[in-house]
């Protein structure tokens, strides 16, 4: 009994000491929980849908029309925004941006009478509310279909829904979803690759004979940098050969995504080269940079809109490097918007030359 003891408090004295273990262990799944439960747990209740009431006789929205907008505020589903009856909805959900749209089309409450009146929801399929929201307007004409029988066997629908998905005009959500994947691949990439060689070589000795060789310091760095940039755009195209293959992702790389690319992995190889002279083990590096990246890839924006998340995470994201990472790839692969792609790679690229300055100037060789 007292050799299992003997052996159990060694056991536990191990696996204190191991700073990797105890992250992994206890730490990450808490930093998980803490994230997901802010993400889910407070994120909206309320959809912001704009609605265009075409429907208007003598400046006046019509008793069918004013009936159903109230059925709708009645579910408290829906923060409505009301849009003038006269501008085109299509063109302005594709110019706002607009995951969907509702219109009450000219004729409406007469439609009704007739059992055959529709109401156009518009919307892009590649956010993933859309389908929700699309779910609660259908149960609301449902229950408005059931208020207006009032005769025997009366006809099955007297309103419909009609979507009209922008898909088309915009992307899936593969499209979507890739350059965030695309993104995330050269953080991880860079930090980690960036943490683990630094501590490693600190670790065995290596810097204190790359010190007594011809090599400079700033060639080493531009070296290795040079690298993870190499190694990013592999994951890059390995991505994208999934993506096109499997699904169909119209996503096409262009020179400034391949510069945002480039900068992306200066960025955060100069991140990881921050981190690791403030550590001094591989296993505590590999565990710092996990700390700082997993948070990241979920906060970003990578894997959802950050437009489903509580406004105090987007306020976050507004000081998160990867949230101008995805928005500059999806401006400029997806969205076809040259101007913002711009702006968010010049944010990057001058993050990414500051890192990487200060990465450089931080790493000491000779005091290793």
């Amino acid at each position: 009994m007292n050799r299992i003891l003997i052996d159990l408090k060694a056991s536990f004295k191990i696996f204190f000491r191991s700073k990797a273990a105890v992250f992994w262990t206890l730490a990450f799944p808490c930093i998980l929980i803490l994230l997901f439960g802010a993400i889910f747990s407070e994120m909206e209740t309320e959809y912001s849908l704009y609605v265009q009431n075409q429907d208007v006789v003598d400046g006046e929205p019509t008793l069918a029309s004013r009936n159903f907008i109230e059925a709708l505020n009645q579910t408290a589903a829906f923060n409505l925004h009301t849009l003038d009856p006269t501008i085109n909805a299509t063109g302005y959900a594709l110019d706002e941006k607009l995951s969907y749209m509702l219109v009450i089309p000219e004729g409406f409450e007469n439609d009704v009478s007739m059992a055959n009146a529709t109401i156009k929801f518009i919307y892009d399929q590649s956010q993933t509310s859309a389908m929700v929201v699309m779910g609660i307007l259908n149960s609301v004409i449902n229950e408005m279909n059931l208020g207006i029988a009032s005769y025997p066997n009366p006809p099955q629908h007297f309103v419909v829904l009609q979507p009209e998905t922008i898909t088309p005009k915009r992307f899936s959500f593969m499209d979507f979803f890739l350059p965030g994947m695309i993104a995330m691949s050269a953080m991880t990439t860079s930090i980690f690759s960036a943490v683990e060689i630094s501590s490693r070589y600190r670790e065995t000795g290596i810097f204190r004979k790359l010190a007594t060789t011809p090599l400079r310091r700033i060639e080493w760095i531009l070296s290795r940098t040079i690298y993870l940039i190499v190694v990013s755009f592999i994951g890059m195209g390995v991505i994208l050969g999934l993506g096109i293959l499997f699904f169909d992702v119209k996503v096409i790389p262009d020179p400034l995504s391949i510069i945002l690319v480039t900068t992306t992995s200066m960025l955060f190889s100069g991140i990881g080269m921050i981190l690791s002279r403030f550590v001094k083990d591989p296993e505590t590096a590999g565990a710092a940079a996990n700390a700082i990246t997993f948070p990241m890839m979920f906060l970003s924006g990578s894997f959802f809109p950050l437009e489903q998340m509580p406004e105090f995470l987007r306020n976050i994201a507004t000081v998160l490097p990867l949230t101008y990472v995805n928005n500059g790839l999806r401006d400029t692969m997806i969205m076809g918007e040259p101007q913002r792609a711009i702006i968010n790679t010049i944010i990057v690229a001058v993050l990414g030359v500051i890192c990487l300055l200060v990465g450089a100037w931080i790493t000491k060789w000779e005091e290793e």
